[in-house]
This record gives C-alpha cells, structure tokens and sequence, in this order.
C-alpha cells in the first residue's frame, strides 16, 4: 500500500460509510472527506485533492456519480472507484465510458474493499506515469525538427507528426491514412516498402538517403526505420540537405587544392591505394613539374606565379578524361593517375599537354611542364617502384628541354609591361647568365 494513501469517500448510505471508514482508518488509509452527493462532494474533492475517490453511483441530489467521476477526472485528473450494488445495461455503458480506476459491486468484505483500493491506486500510479511519459515524448516530437511516421506493414500512413510542413511531398499536406504508393515516386515508394519489411521482420533499424521535391524544392532525407510489434514500423525521417552540403564542403576542403581545384596529396596517396587492384590494370601514372615557376614568382610576383599554376591546372583538365584523377602533389608538382590506361596511351596524353602548352606560350602565356610517365601492368612492380620510376623519368625531360623552355620564358618576361625598376634589375641579375643563349636565337 503506498503510505497514507488520501481517500475521499462520496457514499449516501450510513451503514456503508461507516464500514468503510472504519477500514479505512484502520489500514492506515487518510480519509481526507466524505460526501452524501456529487454537488456537495466536488468542491471538498478539490479543496482536498485526495489520491482516490470512493464513489457510490446512485446518490442523493440530481447528479449521480458517473456523473460526479467524469467531473472530477476531467477537471480534476483525480482516479475514481466506483461502488454501487446496481448496475443495469445503461449504467454498465456509463461506467465504461468514465473510464474508472476500478468498480466494487456492493456488498463487499473487507478484504475485497482493501485489494481493489490496492489495485486502483496502482492502477491510477501507472496511468500517471504513462501520462507523464507521453506529454514528455509530445513535447520531445514538437521539439524535434523532423517528420515522424507510423507504417502499417502494408505502408499505409497510421500516424505523421511534424512541426515543419515544409518537408511534406509536392502536394500532399495531409498523406494520414493514404499509401506510400500514392504519395511517393514509385521507385521510392517501392524502396520504403521493402525497408518497411525488413525492419519488421529482422527488428532492426533500417537506414535510407533519398531525394524528393518538397514546397522547399529538391532536398535530401535520410530516414531511419524500425519495426514496432509484428504489424507495424514507426520511421524518424530528417532533411540532412544542408548537412550533406556541409559534409560535401568539408571534404572538399580536404580532398581539394584551394588554388587549383584540383586534387590534393591527401586524396592522390588514398586513392592510389584504392586503385591498385588487378581490376585497374594496367595503371599509368604521368608526374609533371612546372618549368620557371620559381623565376616567375620572383621576378613578376606571386600572383603571376599562381595564374601560372592555374593556367597548368587549367590544361590538365582540358587534356585528360573525366575519370582520370588529376592532383597537385606539390608546389609545382602534378601527378595524375590513369586506370586501364597502357603506356602508349599514357604518352599520347603528355604529347597532347605539350601541344596545348606549347599553343598558351605561343599566346604569350607561358606554359611549360616536365613530364615523365610510368605503367604498371601487374603486382611484380609497387606503387613506390611506379612512381619513382614516373618521377625518374620526368627529371630526365626536365634536364632534356631546359634550355629551350628558359629561352622562351625569358622572350616573354623581358616583354612583360609590369616590372618595376627594381624587379627589372632582380630580373637581370638572374638571368644574365641565359643571354648568351638568348642571342643565339
């Protein structure tokens, strides 16, 4: 029994009133009041707000108790038990709606008084906390920015909860009790279906991404499932749109060169790895070296140096493939890396960059680059072995076509209109030692 349990009493007959407030008093209950009729007994019952109502149902004045229990829970929340020695169809029908705590069929015993008091105020505890718990779970659903649903196991809406219309499919306010095959594309509406499915018949959560057009426009839901019971599946569904973006900026970020677009060493190192399977073979890899990078930045400054690199980047993207992965690997370093792409093909794709470098310095751009290239056919050659032998290979161009690539970068510096006095001189205290070769041509 909880300790001193509050009882009010609302019973016309003497005799009964007596019996029960002797027990009452003697198990240790606290009667806080009594009451002949419903008008007298409701505003005691507010006044005193007990734990328990004892009610009779035929009382004295013109209100009987099934009336005077709805009152009171309604108002009041306070549980009710009824006790009454008469109960006809109609009554029955009443008390069923009054939704008691209890019913105690007059006369009964002590002990039948004592176990149903125990089993209403039990009763009363437990509705309590389930009220509790779902004015908790309401207020946590209000608070939640995302779309609550509850499936049948034939995908008919039951239930949908949302404090954000926004996010309802195109044309569709109100989807309660319509079926997914109504509301959603059918490629989607078909995927929900068989995630509904399996997350009933394994119990466990069941996870889908998938795009659909809402008032907002087109926007991306993750949607996560689980079953609940045998029959129905209950799914939290969230617009990750601009979270997704938020991770696509981020790995950009990390994968990219900020001033090329390109790839960066981090992803080059990581999908090198991942393509060296005998699925990709034969794997070519072409390392390139800007040509004067250094001179460029010194004698015309760094912004000229990074239009240069931009200007390289720009060519490899124009001459390779869009499967083909393109990184800058260092300050003027380029590295990029060809699946089933086999050695003479490799060196078509460095021919066809040294004609479009060669068309941008005719322009007056300069735009030259080392290049050496390197193929591996099967597993007897590593990774490491690859690219040193690409690296190798590009070192021996650079030292081949110096001269050549000097002279024309200088032909274009000494016509550069940007130089200040003092660059000028930096520029020939630099160069001096290249005139000769200057004037050979």
């Amino acid at each position: 029994m909880d300790e001193r349990a509050k009882i009010f009493l609302v019973e016309d007959n003497l005799m009964d009133t007596k019996a029960i407030v002797e027990t009452l008093r003697k198990k240790q209950y606290l009667l806080v009041g009594t009451a002949y009729s419903v008008e007298e007994a409701i505003p005691l019952v507010a006044r005193t707000k007990p734990d328990l109502v004892l009610m009779d149902i035929h009382l004295k004045g013109e209100k009987d108790g099934i009336y005077g229990a709805c009152e009171i829970q309604e108002n009041l929340g306070i549980p009710i038990l009824f006790i009454s020695g008469f109960l006809n169809d109609d009554v029955q029908q009443r008390v069923l709606e009054a939704d008691p705590s209890g019913f105690l069929v007059k006369p009964f015993n002590e002990q039948e008084l004592l176990i149903n008091l125990e089993l209403a105020l039990y009763k009363a505890k437990m509705k309590q906390k389930l009220d509790q718990q779902e004015i908790r779970f309401q207020s946590m659903v209000k608070a939640l920015p995302d779309l609550l649903i509850n499936y049948d196991k034939d995908g008919n809406y039951l239930e949908v909860t949302t404090q954000e219309v926004d996010i309802m499919p195109v044309g569709f306010d109100e989807i309660k009790g319509k079926n997914v095959m109504e509301v959603l594309p059918q490629p989607l509406a078909e995927t929900v279906l068989l995630y509904i499915s399996k997350a009933i018949k394994t119990g466990n959560m069941q996870t889908v991404e998938y795009d659909l057009e809402t008032p907002k426009g087109l926007r991306k839901f993750e949607m996560r499932l689980a079953g609940s019971g045998k029959e129905e599946a209950v799914a939290i569904i969230r617009d990750v749109t601009e979270a997704r973006k938020t991770e696509e900026a981020l790995l950009h970020m990390r994968f990219r060169d900020r001033m090329t677009g390109l790839y960066n060493r981090d992803f080059f190192e990581e999908e090198l790895q991942r393509l060296d399977t005998e699925r990709q073979h034969p794997l070519s890899v072409i390392i390139g070296d800007i040509d004067g990078l250094k001179m460029v930045n010194d004698i015309l400054g760094h912004q000229e140096g990074d239009k240069l690199l931009q200007r390289t980047a720009q060519v490899m993207k124009d001459c390779f493939r869009e499967e083909d992965i393109i990184c800058r690997t260092g300050g003027d370093e380029f590295t990029i890396l060809l699946t089933q792409t086999d050695r003479i093909n490799a060196r078509k794709m460095m021919r066809r960059i040294r004609a479009r470098c060669q068309e941008l310095t005719a322009k007056g751009d300069f735009t030259q680059l080392a290049l050496g290239s390197a193929t591996k056919v099967d597993d007897r050659k590593s990774i490491e072995e690859l690219l040193k032998e690409a690296d190798d290979n590009m070192y021996q161009n650079k030292l081949t076509n110096r001269e050549n690539k000097l002279i024309d970068l200088l032909k274009i510096l000494e016509k550069n209109p940007n130089l200040d006095p003092e660059a000028n001189k930096k520029y020939w205290e630099r160069v001096s030692r290249f005139r000769p070769l200057r004037k050979k041509t």
